[in-house]
């Protein structure tokens, strides 16, 4: 429960700060920041995606393609920790989606969610060696590799999950949705709440670790509370996932449970500025090594910012909060254009 305990810490104390701030010009909510776990071995799983409760007006049509570039390294090996698990990860990956948003009706938005995958060598190791000595963080024993070298695979009691594949840009598991609202913002509750339902689509290659080999799904309750100038969003979910496809690996994964926490602060008219943890548990058994064990504890720090009515960018920097299986770090850039309408106003 440590990773838990550490994802109400933080947000409870960045939800003080930030209700405390100086009034806010605008009360267009913007947020939260859309961003997903990019640790390569839960990225073929389903995980929690950060949304917002709101929907769009009937027949707008959303398109928000977003790229995200992450460090992850790993470097366990059984024998030297008394487990079952060999896991090498040693890479910088380029994450690709392609989300479409349609609303069918008042309350009820489809999406559509294709994923793409680079897995590299990379370029960042002296660099993120540095960064980490100067700020104590942990290294993971980065040192002890050769630099900038590519290395994927994952083993269970000697029995392999997969051969990670780099270079070129593959198709991994991905997503469809529905949303549908619940509860509209009043002048007595000032909460917006929907229901969300999320399907995993086993497209991508599970030999390559790319995806699972099998369907998953999760339900979500969204929720966002507007204390002006602050919006405060809580999500909470349940994740039910398949046993993957391996190579021989006798690999059986647990549900999941999932918390997400966001604050938006409204800056300006055009810009949002959004702090947000987003935790969900891990899926493995007897994993021992906290990357896999602890699950996912990670803190995104970014903004929105809308050029037009129909046009934004956002932009966040993401952190491992607990040692846990997150990247060392990840930067996510999406642009959004909404066609046959104006952005929602909350």
């Amino acid at each position: 429960m440590k990773p838990l305990k550490t994802f109400l810490n933080l947000f409870t104390i960045t939800a003080v700060l930030m209700l405390y701030a100086i009034p806010g010009l605008s009360e267009t909510v913007k947020g939260p920041l859309r961003t997903r776990n990019q640790f390569p071995p839960f990225l073929m799983f389903l995980g929690p995606l950060p949304e917002s409760p709101a929907t769009l007006s009937k027949n707008e049509l959303k398109l928000s393609p977003a790229v995200d570039y992450s460090s992850v390294f790993i470097n366990k090996k059984s024998g030297e920790y008394s487990g079952n698990w060999d896991a090498l990860i040693d890479m910088e990956l380029t994450v690709v989606d392609f989300l479409v948003e349609y609303e069918v009706t008042k309350k009820l938005t489809l999406s559509l969610q294709p994923i793409l995958v680079s897995m590299n060598k990379g370029f960042l190791d002296s660099s993120l060696e540095t960064y980490h000595d100067a700020f104590n963080f942990p290294n993971y024993g980065r040192e002890n590799r050769p630099k900038d070298e590519f290395g994927y695979s994952v083993s269970y009691k000697n029995k392999k999950w997969f051969d990670g594949k780099a270079g070129g840009l593959y198709i991994a598991d991905s997503l469809i949705s529905a949303k549908y609202s619940v509860l509209e913002r009043s002048e007595a509750l000032p909460v917006n709440a929907s229901i969300l339902y999320t399907l995993k689509i086993p497209v991508g290659d599970s030999d390559s670790g790319f995806g699972s080999g099998h369907f998953d799904h999760g339900f979500f309750l969204l929720s966002q509370t507007v204390v002006h100038p602050v919006i405060i969003y809580v999500n909470a979910g349940y994740i039910f996932l398949s046993d993957p496809d391996t190579k021989g690996a006798n690999i059986n994964v647990n549900n999941i449970p999932s918390l997400f926490g966001g604050l938006e602060y409204l800056y300006s008219e055009n810009l949002s500025l959004i702090a947000q943890i987003n935790y969900f548990s891990s899926p493995f058994n007897d994993s021992i090594f906290s990357q896999f064990d602890n699950g996912s504890v990670e803190l995104d720090l970014g903004f929105v910012y809308h050029f037009s009515q129909q046009t934004s960018i956002e932009f966040a920097f993401a952190e491992d909060l607990a040692q846990s299986g997150v990247p060392d770090f990840n930067v996510h850039l999406r642009i959004s254009y909404l066609f046959n309408g104006k952005p929602s106003q909350h």
